[in-house]
């Protein structure tokens, strides 16, 4: 199911000039982002057209005229990316790509003032079709707020369900995705990743015993591999129980990453810091996932037999205590 998107970045002053030279495609090359195909890049458009000088003078003018003041680390800037999921942007038809932005780029309007938008260009020399509309945060009184306008964690929610409400009434395959506030969400348990970090310390040593596997027979050599796959056993089942429990979770942020992954050279561009961090950290998540399919490989290879027999020594200890 396609996604509705909109990202809020906020710039302060040392930020603007590299957002611009990005949105404006005033670099000659874009190493960080080899998503980009210059060839393209004169399919790219704006539905507002960008300062005749330059996004830092622009907005230089603008706070002056508003009369308001300025601290060193006052967010000067807000940009916004719009755009959908890639099946569905790219399944639009040309003009219907366009009236998409339009639709995003009034419903912005509304809300922070059509005068403080510096610039809306719609990249299309990219995998995904998407706008990038920077725009003042100068409140109706000449404050220059962002936090007034974006609010907290509540607002922008809030902001993400009136903008799928607008885009939606159009296309009605769109979805809203739920923030962790809504969903109430759990992060994945500490004691997983531990788990999952010893499961992978403990894997080349539990592959060497299974490598003699056949010629378990009494003595020594057999004592200890049954004991070390005594210890394994419970702690794979384990942690195969509760991947299958974050199942949903994982499933869930790997379409968010597969949405985003578009703008992964903006993000090495030191932009979109947030989803940047995001992307690392469910990183993590997928290592799990991985450990957990290679650990039922492995259990593939030890014979029914002995994880019966293994599994009813656990289970009669576990009566015991």
């Amino acid at each position: 199911m396609p996604y509705a998107i909109l990202r809020f970045q906020k710039r302060k002053a040392g930020g603007v000039a590299a957002c611009e030279r990005h949105n404006e495609r005033k670099k000659e090359a874009y190493k960080s982002n080899p998503d980009i195909d210059v060839g393209r890049s004169k399919d790219n458009y704006h539905l507002v057209k960008p300062p005749r000088y330059t996004y830092k003078k622009e907005i230089n003018q603008m706070v002056k005229e508003a009369g308001c003041k300025v601290r060193k680390d006052s967010v000067m800037m807000v940009e916004t990316l719009i755009t959908a999921s890639p099946e569905f942007m790219n399944s639009l038809p040309p003009e219907e790509q366009k009236a998409y932005f339009q639709t995003a780029l009034d419903f912005i309007s509304e809300r922070v003032g059509k005068k403080n938008i510096l610039s809306a260009v719609v990249h299309m020399d990219e995998r995904t079709p998407h706008m990038h509309l920077c725009f003042v945060p100068l409140t109706p009184d000449n404050k220059l707020s962002a936090k007034s306008i974006l609010g907290n964690q509540k607002s922008l929610s809030e902001w993400q369900t009136a903008y799928h409400e607008r885009m939606s009434a159009q296309w009605s395959e769109l979805e809203r995705g739920q923030s962790s506030m809504e969903t109430k969400r759990k992060h994945i348990p500490t004691w997983l990743y531990k788990l999952g970090g010893r499961l992978d310390k403990q894997y080349a040593e539990i592959v060497s015993a299974l490598s003699d596997i056949n010629a378990f027979n009494a003595g020594k050599k057999r004592d200890k591999a049954l004991e070390l796959l005594s210890a394994w056993l419970p702690d794979v089942e384990k942690f195969s129980k509760e991947i299958g429990k974050q199942q949903a979770y994982i499933d869930s942020l790997k379409e968010r990453i597969g949405q985003e992954s578009d703008y992964a050279g903006r993000m090495r561009d030191e932009k979109y810091e947030q989803e940047r961090k995001v992307q690392k950290a469910n990183q993590r998540i997928f290592e799990l996932q991985r450990t957990n399919e290679q650990m039922e490989r492995l259990l593939k290879k030890i014979p029914p037999e002995l994880i019966e027999e293994l599994q009813k020594s656990n289970r009669n200890r576990a009566k015991e205590r």
